[in-house]
């Protein structure tokens, strides 16, 4: 019997109203002319992305979505770190079956051997290095935002029966937004059926890649190749293992399930469709569907060709549900992440007054910057052999320097940057007073900078001389000696001697220019100046070239190592860098910026356009003939009252030491008219403690002493 036609049918089903979803974008990307191919900078191998989203995002500096690239690898290397990231990378089968990709994650003492054709998957914030055999190794990368979706790999042959979840041989079901068909080998025949409405074909050889964007409220795709398959949402992120019966053929999709918090652009915002209610359904069966997309990248192999059939149909929303067609400009850069709004400044409790805005944290422009020195594992040597090292590359070493108590080597952390072109040996050493810290991140940066394809000669850095000290926070090495009064050391002195002797020997014997960085000690600050003997003419140019704030004519202290690398003929200057046991990013700026202008006139490497020739560092460069230090003549707390890098007259007031209980006991003028070079930070005062370095400013027309030295 019929229900009447004025009520309600027990059974409906439910349709949409709005329009059909069809495809968006399908594109064949050619490698010759899609493809963005980069060579490393260190020399270790290149990437070529294939495709990004949103498309043009630079991945190095700015907040992608997701990533395909394919990476030729020609050396051991480490892998960047991207936080926030699921990594995962297919190694490519090449002819030489004996070629091995190791992976290693957080220095475990195991890593994992990752097989042609097989996904491997990690998290992108791991500090993750390779190591290979018979290079070189090519492999596809994937790389997506963990918080916006979940990937699936599956890596399947054509040609071979497949059924899918519907039963179906020789096809396989996909959801997908995205769908990025690498073809390995072979060739394919892609075949898109959209709603049985826009059939379309795609012809792909070797190499190539088939990009498809589809509207989000699609159907399922039928598809017969290997896949990776990625699902955009919030949840967490599974990959499936792949059977290697199948052998090597295709790179499948990867879906993607989104939500309102993976925006895309990818269309035109349509009208949301309500539903229309029919009979024939039972209403307690109706469901209700969260709105989701899709996105596949997929990669094919295996000669001949096949034909791969795509369909589409997706979970209708029902109305009233959340729309997900945000624009991809939140994807823009740091916006990718959501931002709390909800907390005013006005709203922050106040005990008095306003809240200044300086308060608010900006992140310095260092901060902004990519700085990963992109270096490979070290090797282990026992001296420093330039030529050992392959050319046009960036190369880490360990160089065994001497024994300690437990018979093992204490190494020294070595880089090496060795151009494509014969040229001069430029060495940078920090830290050789274990708590003078500023130069570390100097030499990071500079080698991040140096692009060895463009460099000319060679740069070996050593970014901590004494390890020990450094471990200790301290400024001497394990005997309690000053380094940098020991040097040329000797070969059966005392420990901090023989020390010295080896690092002579070992690894500044290779130089032609050196470069050492230090920092005040603790207990006293620096301005940013340079010792160099300036009437050397080789060590005068690279000092000027620094453009500190003070030169300091020096000729030499006994027992630095810069004295006793002159003796060798090598053109050296020291670079004070500030302060102790600390980072400050305008002096490590600056040291790094003056590194590059030596470099550039050298011929070694170019500064980019000419315009960074003219990044200067301090205003002005105030050139010193001598300089000595002011001491205390009793204890007490000190106040000293000059800063540093400022001029004083003769007779002005410096310091003052006053007893425990407040009266001043004594009272320090200026001898003469200087500028500080560097001063006490120390309150607490000893007969004999330093107050004041201060630099006599050399006047027009006076010649520099041959020999000049100083009373530190």
């Amino acid at each position: 019997m019929s229900l009447p036609t004025t009520e309600l049918p027990q059974g409906s089903m439910l349709e949409e109203d709005s329009p059909e979803p069809t495809l968006i974008r399908v594109k064949c990307l050619d490698p010759k002319e899609d493809y963005k191919t980069e060579a490393w900078k260190n020399g270790l191998g290149e990437t070529t992305e294939i495709s990004v989203y949103p498309p043009e995002m630079d991945p190095k500096n700015e907040t992608f979505f997701w990533r395909l690239s394919m990476h030729k690898i020609n050396a051991n290397c480490n892998f960047s770190v991207y936080p926030g990231y699921e990594c995962t990378t297919i190694v490519l089968p090449n002819d030489n079956t004996k070629s091995t990709f190791l992976l290693n994650h957080k220095g475990e003492e195991m890593s994992t051997n990752v097989k042609p054709l097989f996904p491997y998957s990690w998290n992108g914030a791991w500090p993750t290095s390779c190591k290979i055999s018979n290079p070189p190794i090519t492999n596809l990368q994937f790389m997506y935002k963990k918080d916006l979706g979940t990937a699936h790999f599956y890596v399947e042959k054509i040609g071979q029966p497949i059924s899918n979840e519907s039963g179906e041989t020789g096809k396989k079901l996909l959801l997908g937004a995205f769908a990025l068909v690498y073809i390995v080998n072979g060739y394919v025949r892609v075949t898109l059926d959209e709603n049985h409405l826009h059939r379309r074909t795609e012809f792909l050889s070797a190499g190539e890649t088939l990009y498809i964007e589809r509207d989000e409220e699609a159907s399922p795709t039928n598809a017969r190749v290997i896949t990776m398959e990625i699902s955009e949402s919030k949840k967490s992120t599974t990959v499936t293992s792949i059977d290697d019966s199948l052998g090597p053929s295709v790179l499948e999709p990867l879906a993607v399930s989104t939500d309102s918090s993976a925006p895309s652009a990818r269309r035109e915002p349509r009208r949301k469709g309500s539903l229309v209610v029919y009979d024939d359904q039972p209403l307690g069966n109706l469901g209700v569907p969260s709105t989701t997309a899709t996105a596949a990248a997929a990669a094919a192999a295996a000669a001949g060709i096949s034909d791969t059939t795509a369909t589409i149909a997706e979970p209708l929303p029902i109305s009233g549900s959340t729309d997900t067609d945000i624009l991809a400009s939140s994807l823009q850069k740091t916006d990718l992440a959501s931002v709390d709004e909800g907390m005013r400044r006005d709203s922050i409790a106040m005990i008095r007054g306003k809240l200044d805005t300086s308060q608010v944290y900006e992140p310095p422009t260092a901060a902004l910057l990519p700085q990963d020195t992109d270096v490979p594992p070290p090797v282990v040597r026992d001296r420093l052999v330039i030529e050992d090292f392959p050319v046009n590359t960036i190369s880490t070493a360990w160089i065994k320097m001497v024994k300690q108590g437990l018979s093992e080597w204490v190494r020294l952390p070595v880089i090496i940057c060795r151009g494509s072109e014969e040229g001069p040996v430029v060495g940078i050493t920090a830290a050789v007073h274990g708590n003078e810290l500023n130069g570390v991140p100097c030499i990071h940066r500079v080698v991040a900078e140096i692009d060895v394809k463009k460099l000319k000669g060679t740069v070996v850095t050593v970014p901590c001389v004494n390890m020990v000290g450094y471990l200790q926070f301290k400024r001497e090495f394990a005997d309690g000696r000053d380094l940098n009064r020991q040097f040329p050391g000797k070969e059966d002195g005392f420990a901090s001697q023989v020390f010295c002797y080896q690092l002579m020997n070992k690894v500044i014997s290779q130089f032609n220019y050196l470069i050492d960085l230090h920092t005040a000690s603790f207990g006293r600050v620096n301005s940013y100046y340079v010792r160099a003997d300036m009437n050397d003419s080789g060590s005068a140019i690279l000092a000027r070239l620094q453009q500190p704030q003070i030169v300091l004519h020096n000729s030499g202290q006994d027992g630095t190592l810069r004295s006793a690398a002159a003796a060798r003929g090598i053109n050296a200057i020291t670079v004070e860098i500030g302060n102790p046991q600390l980072f400050q990013n305008q002096y490590v700026q600056w040291s790094y910026m003056g590194v590059m202008r030596i470099l550039d006139n050298l011929g070694m490497f170019e500064l980019n356009g000419g315009a960074d020739k003219i990044l200067v560092g301090p205003p002005n460069t105030v050139l010193c003939s001598k300089g000595f230090w002011i001491y205390t003549r009793t204890g007490g707390v000190l106040e000293v009252y000059p800063g540093v890098n400022t001029i004083i007259r003769k007779g002005d007031v410096i310091a003052r030491i006053k007893n425990i209980f407040g009266n001043v006991v004594d009272e320090y003028m200026a001898p003469c008219g200087g500028i500080v070079i560097g001063r006490s930070s120390n309150p607490v005062a000893m007969s004999g403690d330093r107050i004041l370095h201060l630099g006599v400013i050399k006047r027009k027309g006076e010649s520099l002493a041959k020999e000049a030295k100083e009373n530190y």
